[in-house]
């Protein structure tokens, strides 16, 4: 059994994190750090776990009695982070929260979205950092394209969200990781990327509009996707999605439209506390001990609706 230990497990990260491991056929739940938690029972604290663990919070974390750690707030610190991976190499450290200070690539971490780095994930890595929530929406979409040279000029993104989720979400380090991203495949773009919000009704999903320049056909943009065929967390359909596709899941899905010739648009739908978020982290997880990468995230749409 993987041994796992939760720190910052009182977040909402954590809570969904925590949920999520207590199923996983492949994980022990060792501790749960929670600031200002010490001793109080998990189950008072999150709901929906009734049943599934006694555990109470602890103060601190035993990291030489874990196999992986997951950081869910930013009270651990880079000073310890990078302490951690020089004392113990072999640990893997998975960052739902970034840790100010820290160097990611002097510390060996990989930035956690599979649908791009899933070979490094495989093939040796001991740490990532999940990515923003937003910014892995619009990376799946975008990744075809960018691989395939095809990016230029405007890409305008608007995102429905709901409010909790947009005034949660640092936009300015949405846009950075895209642009980083799509930099690092496609040397030779440089264009604006533009980012609106607007709130919704839904619970906890979003959806994602993304429109920029294009010269392919409609059927030629639909088989830039196939490098997603062996993934088991991304999907591409031509019609329009909505968020009861993904509620309490993992999946990210990608509708695939042109308006009208010479341009693209991408409706993205993904459940913003799972996907680039605590549903990312198993998927990492999964990949960095070799494990399927469905084992525990075998999850059923929660919401029936057409929001």
């Amino acid at each position: 059994m993987i041994k796992a230990a939760i720190w910052g497990g009182g977040t909402l990260e954590g809570g969904e994190l925590i949920r999520l491991l207590a199923m996983h056929p492949e994980v022990e739940i060792t501790e749960v750090e929670g600031q200002g938690l010490s001793g109080k029972s998990l189950t008072s604290h999150h709901h929906g776990l009734i049943g599934e663990t006694t555990r109470n919070f602890s103060s601190s974390v035993d990291f030489d009695k874990c196999d992986v750690l997951f950081v869910c707030d930013e009270t651990l610190g880079a000073e310890k982070v990078m302490s951690l991976r020089s004392r113990r190499p072999d640990l893997k450290i998975i960052l739902l929260s970034r840790q100010a200070g820290l160097d990611y690539e002097k510390g060996g971490f990989v930035y956690g979205l599979p649908e791009i780095n899933r070979k490094q994930m495989v093939r040796g890595a001991t740490a990532a950092v999940v990515p923003e929530s937003m910014a892995s929406m619009a990376l799946v979409a975008l990744f075809p394209f960018s691989r395939n040279l095809l990016l230029s000029g405007e890409i305008a993104i608007s995102v429905t969200a709901p409010q909790s989720i947009i005034e949660e979400t640092d936009m300015m380090q949405v846009k950075r990781e895209i642009e980083t991203m799509l930099h690092s495949v496609q040397l030779s773009y440089d264009g604006e990327i533009t980012i609106e919000l607007h709130p919704s009704e839904a619970r906890r999903s979003a959806l994602m509009d993304i429109e920029f320049r294009c010269e392919l056909n409609h059927e030629a943009m639909i088989e830039l996707y196939d490098i997603y065929d062996d993934h088991n967390f991304t999907f591409i359909t031509t019609t329009r999605v909505g968020v009861s596709e993904v509620a309490g899941t993992n999946k990210c899905i990608v509708g695939v439209m042109q308006p009208e010739e010479g341009n693209a648009r991408l409706m993205v739908a993904a459940d913003c506390r799972l996907r680039g978020a605590s549903g990312e982290a198993i998927h990492i997880m999964n990949l960095l001990f070799g494990l399927h990468e469905k084992t525990g995230l075998a999850l059923k749409a929660i919401d029936y609706n057409r929001l």
